[in-house]
């Protein structure tokens, strides 16, 4: 479902972060708590990736926006 963008973050060096409650999970591998997170909370996706010292939140109900909004970010902030 999202193996593009999974793809796109190893090759930018992003490692697999385990974790139970995600879709997907990678991290810095120099900063464990540098994540992109994916989860599921009821009906909506709830993406958040890291934005300097924070860490940003997105929730998205359509799919084909919440990849568009990935990708969008993938490019431009990570």
């Amino acid at each position: 479902m999202f193996m593009t963008f999974e793809k796109a973050l190893i090759k930018k060096n992003y490692v697999s972060f385990p974790s139970k409650n995600s879709i997907l999970s990678y991290c810095s591998p120099n900063d464990k708590t540098s994540q992109i997170n994916l989860t599921k909370e009821n009906d909506f996706y709830k993406f958040s990736f890291p934005m300097g010292e924070i860490h940003y939140a997105s929730y998205f109900k359509d799919k084909i926006k919440l990849k568009k909004y990935m990708n969008f970010i993938l490019v431009s902030k990570l």
